[in-house]
């Protein structure tokens, strides 16, 4: 490859820098670069041979490829191909890449089918292919992805750029802030400066403007930092949240009089918002100090992050004959794959007897409900176990409910009597059976038919609604199996 004197040779095959250009370059056509091309067989055989002088080439083209990011979780394979030599590999996996793990050896694969490993949502994951032959192996490069983000995931960053959305309050150095295109924290510029010039002493302080947060929550927040110093600093570096302006301050991380540069580092901690105000949050930085004996400060990347959960609202269990129908509401969803219905008799065992599917994520409410069917007379326990699509769960309170089944056919009176013009009629069948209710005059003329279905066993309502009838006396007539009954009924318009 072409290039100045002191430009890297380049190995094609790994894309590895081999060695470096003694003079201009290694043309040898004439112009600037003009200079000796030589082809040294001894360079390259040490070349060919890599470290240790292993002939055993080097695997290449990973899939995900290198460095890809939003790769989904439900990745099922990781391939690659194998360098010539190889006669056989071993894989290495895992999510820190100065301890990998063995996961796959003894043969010379292609490929890795991904098995005990539950991928989460924003991380990265290494790899690496060793590549084994006769008499040596050779160590492919550590090779990594990055799993898709949650989509529950709420964040707020920091709009740095030309100070969007920050203010200056001081009272000193109000002049020394300012956003710096450049990337001294380690992170993307543009960054977040406090300057020493023009020199200052006192407290300088910038504060975001309102940041709409949930009361009582749990907040993830992180940032690039980085402090160069010019002696020995003598103040105290705060980031702080406020929620009523700036008059009570609680700091979230503090750096106080250090001996020396700091970073690029990554901060990263939590803090719980509270029961109240949190809509009104802002974040404060803050240098406070005897003297500003302090280059720059920088910060980047500040956010706030929390995952959205899933809300329970509502959840209740009643009696449907001799069924239980269990019903319930969310708020909010994150990531909800579904639930598991869960019940126990005695208090102590529970054991799932249904599965309702999750909406995933969604900050609408939602309504579900559950059947249930014959779980026999007594007294029950149910409760929900919601399961998120990464495997972890939670469970619901518990509620209780009391079946009784009925032992025999009854027929009741209709309420209310008299009545215009609709009325409630109930009954219960202790065996599922062939129904008909019906309604007939003085002159013991049918005159309606309110039900006539299969009905299962239990306790039974209907309305009946008069409206096309005039007043009166009837009569209402319950057929269920071999069982019979009539009652009167008055309909006063």
């Amino acid at each position: 490859t072409g290039g100045n004197s002191g430009s890297p040779v380049i190995d094609a095959l790994t894309n590895t820098a081999v060695g470096v250009h003694s003079h201009g370059g290694c043309t040898s056509s004439g112009g600037n670069n003009n200079g000796t091309s030589t082809f040294h067989a001894a360079f390259w055989a040490a070349v060919d041979q890599g470290a240790g002088g292993c002939p055993v080439e080097l695997p290449s083209n990973p899939n995900p490829p290198m460095g890809q990011t939003g790769v989904p979780l439900d990745l099922q394979q990781l391939t690659w191909v194998n360098g010539i030599g190889a006669v056989t590999n071993e894989l290495y996996f895992g999510t820190n890449p100065s301890s990998l793990t063995l996961v796959q050896s003894g043969t010379l694969a292609t490929s890795w089918t991904i098995t005990g490993y539950t991928f989460t949502y924003g991380t990265t994951y290494y790899w690496r292919v060793i590549e084994i032959g006769d008499t040596c192996n050779s160590p492919g490069p550590v090779w990594n992805f990055t799993t898709v983000q949650d989509p529950n995931l709420w964040q707020w960053c920091e709009p740095f750029a030309n100070m969007t959305g920050w203010t200056i309050v001081g009272p000193s150095g109000l002049t020394n802030w300012s956003a710096n295109n450049s990337s001294n924290a380690g992170g993307t510029p543009p960054e977040l400066r406090l300057s020493w010039t023009p020199s200052f002493t006192g407290v300088s302080k910038i504060r975001s403007a309102a940041i709409n947060l949930p009361n009582n929550q749990q907040m993830d927040f992180h940032f690039d930092f980085y402090l160069d110093w010019y002696a020995n600093p003598s103040g105290v570096v705060t980031v702080a949240v406020t929620y009523d302006g700036g008059t009570t301050s609680a700091p979230i991380y503090t750096l106080t009089n250090p001996t020396g540069n700091v970073g690029p580092t990554s901060i990263a901690g939590n803090f719980t918002t509270p029961a109240s105000g949190s809509e009104n949050t802002q974040i404060e930085i803050t240098y406070d100090g005897n003297s500003f004996n302090i280059d720059y400060i920088y910060w980047d990347n500040m956010c706030l992050e929390f995952i959205v959960p899933v809300e329970f609202t509502a959840f209740i269990a009643e009696p449907n004959g001799v069924d239980v129908k269990l019903s319930w509401t969310t708020a909010t969803e994150t990531n909800n794959q579904g639930f598991d219905i869960e019940r126990t008799s005695d208090g102590s065992v529970f054991e799932q007897v249904g599965f309702v599917p999750g909406f995933g994520t969604t900050t609408e409410p939602k309504s579900y409900s559950y059947l249930d069917s014959k779980p026999g007379s007594g007294k029950y326990s149910y409760r929900l176990k919601q399961i998120d699509y990464d495997g972890s769960f939670s469970y619901s309170d518990v509620i209780e409910v009391e079946v009784i089944t009925p032992t025999t056919f009854s027929l009741e009176q209709n309420f209310p009597n008299p009545f215009n013009p609709t009325t409630s009629i109930r009954f219960s069948i202790p065996v599922e059976a062939d129904v008909k209710l019906s309604v007939y005059n003085t002159l013991g003329q049918e005159v309606a038919e309110i039900l006539s279905a299969r009905l299962k066993e239990g306790y039974h309502e209907v309305d009946f609604d008069a409206g096309s009838l005039t007043s009166g006396i009837y009569f209402y007539r319950l057929e269920a199996e071999k069982f019979v009954d009539v009652k009167k009924m008055i309909i006063l318009k």
